[in-house]
């Protein structure tokens, strides 16, 4: 009986082992289907929107995407910050040296505004955007780094991530 009792012990303790390791495998999948069957999804003012248009260009250091997205209009009363539209540059590796690139973000067929920014080869040197606006929704923009989420911009991992305040 003494032998059974311990046996018995031993086996509890590999099966808890066992349930503790990959028991979590199953329970993060579970859950994972359970967010994305329920339709919650991430609010615009943190993924930038919807891409709208993709932009194919050729650089001095090889070929690039512009990554357009639809304008994110502030939704909560009490939010800060208005109306912005996100532009994506990928991969920040093959960006020219210099961008200067014409930004048509709404169905008008008119560019908005002109992104311009000084592109270094080293990751953590610092960026500085100017915008010229091309349209009146548009705010003009001078050296912004990342100042709030309506205007910055920023290097994540290889791309270059554009947000333009509108009015």
């Amino acid at each position: 009986m003494q032998r059974f009792k311990a046996l018995l012990g031993y086996s509890a303790a590999v099966l808890t082992i066992a349930v503790a390791v990959f028991g979590p495998l199953f329970w993060f999948g579970f859950f994972d289907r359970l967010a994305a069957a329920s339709g919650l999804r991430i609010d615009p003012i943190y993924t930038g929107g919807e891409p709208a248009q993709v932009l194919h260009r050729t650089g001095e250091r090889g070929n690039y995407d512009v990554v357009i997205y639809r304008p994110v209009a502030r939704r909560a009363p009490l939010a800060q910050g208005g109306e912005f539209v996100q532009v994506v540059l990928k991969p920040a590796s093959a960006l020219p040296a210099t961008i200067r690139e014409q930004i048509d973000f709404d169905p008008g067929g008119r560019p908005g505004f002109i992104a311009a920014f000084d592109c270094p080869r080293h990751e953590h040197a610092t960026l500085r955007l100017d915008v010229e606006p091309l349209s009146p929704r548009v705010q003009a923009l001078k050296a912004v780094r990342r100042d709030d989420f309506t205007r910055l911009i920023a290097r994540v991992d290889d791309t270059i991530v554009i947000r333009v305040p509108l009015h």
